[in-house]
């Protein structure tokens, strides 16, 4: 009874702490500006708890890419029933080089 308390209080903290991903990387490589029409799933890279991060991520992958590069946060994606992937917010980011 002891190891059964035990288990479920270290899977209740486990499960208490982990955090919904609310922010949704989308990477255009070889754009200067988002492509028409835009997003598109393929271009996800990523899930993220904030802004910050999201954004840190996405300029990382600019500092890095041979060619300019555009990308998107967006806040609370999802699919519909079409695969169409729609956000409450967007925020555009242009190439840095």
């Amino acid at each position: 009874m002891k190891y059964f308390l035990f288990a479920l209080v270290l899977l209740t903290g486990m499960t208490g702490c982990t955090q919904v991903p609310e922010w949704t990387l989308f990477y255009y490589s070889g754009h200067q500006q988002v492509p028409q029409p835009a997003h598109h799933y393929e271009a996800i890279s990523g899930y993220y708890e904030t802004l910050a991060q999201c954004q840190a991520k996405g300029q990382g992958l600019q500092q890095l890419a041979e060619t300019p590069a555009v990308f998107q946060c967006a806040h609370r994606c999802r699919l519909d029933e079409a695969n169409v992937v729609t956000c409450d917010l967007w925020h555009t980011f242009t190439p840095e080089h």
